[in-house]
């Protein structure tokens, strides 16, 4: 784990310039210490690559947001030199960002002919058809990102087409596992490609990134073919109609679901909008074999007996306008609960949604129907590795330094443990947060101060941040303020310093210089500050009161805190 000897001092003025020859820089966005919104940066020389780009759901439920997106201010400072964003699979908290971001940031997006697939229906529906470069990437194929060598390495998930990273750059060989199990008897039938995972570390990888989500977890993850046999049961035994409410991206899930229905003599009729375009996608690209007859269009439901009818429907995490959510409350446009329909809830709630799913469970018993619900009713198994899995791809990677990403504090906390019981020394394991700086050499691994993160709520139309707006140079300026505190944060070792990230006239860059007595004051007024994260806080708005009372000029206000 980094201790407070690996934090060092990141120097204010050279901030902004790349990392040092033979040095590479992890900055994660989103997606540490919480679940979803997962965005980082890999820093290497004058090139920086963004890895994945995704969303996250409310935790409860709020009025008038439907998603939040991680804040890409800081990305905006390094727009200039940005090459690449890279997916590793197509989920929601992966991908869901880009549509609302990728218009601005203005380069290539490379990831797996079902990732970039499932990316064009997004971006389609946000009118952005063919703004966009999108490299469909074979498994195996090298590209090349400014001087950087990207490899895409299949690995299993819920999703087909999801891949790790091998990243090979001046500074060593960084890889990143993407969301993954080591699934043996996958739906579709093609393994994890462990073969390349053992000779990327025969290699040598200098850094490892990876799948947190369910470290926490002793022993193996179930195979997707475990949920078969209660989803069988369900289709075969109900005596009226079959509901079965699953992630629009859980292709694997709706495979298995419309080839059990289909032997259980029951059409099927997909609701909600993600539902019907990702059918279409996997079905243009091969993964799903529908036959003929076998869907119902919404029309034709009136007429098929409740015994021969199976729904799949969106709305797992119960959100408030997704199909399950509106069925549940009695407001879909054209399904009507009755006592004899069975639901089946094929996911298990996202840490932070118990409570909105466990609504809308009551909500469903409340109404008569019955409710199978997740891995206790045997019809979910997870797409994330648990503990035996994640300690054996530790032990066939070997890397020289490992940060755990994607997940919640305890399940980082965990998968680091499980990084020490392999061999790993304290100082090879980083466990960080959004924000945080970590910088890689040979020699070492330290955590060089955080940078401003944050979050977007986006509302149910898809307002909040206009697709492309941030574009608007105006609006896209921003002002880095870097001070430098004591460990204990009483007091202010140097700055503030700040760089002006965009064009400014004279006047406005006088207010910024102005701006730097007013923060200083603000430190000195406060004295004693909880962590890096507080001092971030008091700078920003320091920095911002004094833009505000000054004229209509409203940059945003990033502020990076180092420790000496």
């Amino acid at each position: 784990m980094a201790s407070s000897e690996q934090i060092d001092e990141l120097a204010a003025g050279d901030f902004l310039a790349p990392p040092t020859p033979g040095t590479l820089r992890f900055i994660p966005l989103g997606g540490l210490g919480e679940i979803g919104k997962n965005l980082a940066l890999l820093e290497v020389g004058p090139d920086v690559l963004v890895i994945d780009a995704g969303l996250a759901f409310p935790e409860e439920e709020t009025p008038g947001v439907d998603v939040v997106l991680p804040d890409i201010s800081f990305l905006r400072t390094r727009r200039d030199r940005l090459r690449a964003v890279l997916l590793t699979h197509g989920h929601e908290d992966h991908i869901g960002a880009l549509p609302f971001y990728l218009k601005e940031l203005g380069v290539p997006v490379y990831g797996t002919r079902m990732t970039i697939g499932l990316l064009r229906n997004k971006l389609e529906r946000r009118g952005f058809a063919g703004q966009a470069t999108l490299r469909d990437t074979a498994l195996g194929e090298p590209f090349q990102a400014g001087d950087l060598t990207v490899e895409l390495f299949h690995m299993t998930h819920s999703v087909p087409g999801s891949c790790g990273l091998a990243i090979h750059t001046p500074a060593g060989l960084v890889v990143h596992t993407g969301d993954f199990k080591l699934d043996q008897t996958p739906v579709g039938g093609v393994v994890p490609d462990l073969g390349r995972l053992a000779q990327l570390g025969a290699e040598g990888v200098r850094l490892l990134l990876s799948d947190s989500t369910n470290a926490t977890v002793a022993g193996l993850t179930p195979s997707e073919l475990t949920v078969r046999p209660a989803l069988q049961a369900a289709l075969e035994d109900a005596p009226g109609r079959v509901l079965v409410v699953t992630f629009a991206s859980n292709l694997a899930r709706m495979r298995q679901t419309l080839e059990l229905a289909e032997a259980a003599g029951r059409r099927c009729c997909l609701v909600g909008r993600s539902m019907l375009r990702n059918t279409d996608t996997a079905r243009e690209l091969g993964y799903l074999n529908v036959k003929p007859g076998l869907l119902a269009a919404p029309r034709e439901l009136a007429g098929i007996p409740g015994r021969e009818l199976c729904l799949l429907a969106t709305g797992s995490q119960g959100e408030p306008l997704a199909a399950l959510s509106r069925i549940a409350a009695g407001t879909h446009p054209f399904i009507r609960l009755r006592d004899d329909d069975t639901v089946v809830l094929a996911a298990n709630p996202i840490p932070g949604n118990e409570s909105t799913v466990g609504r809308i469970v009551n909500q469903l018993v409340e109404r008569g129907v019955r409710v199978l619900a997740g891995s206790a009713s045997g019809v979910h198994a997870s797409g994330h590795a648990a503990g035996e899995e994640l300690r054996f791809l530790l032990e066939v990677v070997r890397p020289q330094y490992f940060i755990p990403v994607h997940g919640e504090p305890r399940h980082l906390a965990a998968h680091a443990q499980l990084a020490a019981e392999v061999g790993l020394g304290a100082e090879a394991i980083a466990i960080i947060e959004n924000g945080d700086v970590a910088e890689i050499s040979a020699a070492e691994m330290r955590v060089r101060g955080s940078v401003s993160v944050g979050a977007v709520p986006i509302d149910a139309e898809g307002k909040g941040l206009a697709p492309g707006a941030a574009a608007n140079p105006a609006q896209s300026r921003a002002v880095v303020v870097s001070v430098t505190m004591d460990r204990g944060l009483g007091k202010l070792m140097a700055g503030p310093e700040t760089v002006l990230v965009g064009e400014a006239n004279q006047a406005e860059r006088r207010l910024i210089d102005e701006g730097r007595e007013k923060v200083r004051q603000a430190i000195r007024r406060r004295r004693n500050f909880h962590d890096p994260g507080d001092v971030r806080r008091a700078v920003a708005a320091a920095m911002e009161a004094h833009l505000a009372a000054s004229g209509p000029w409203r940059p945003r206000v990033l502020a990076v805190v180092s420790l000496v």
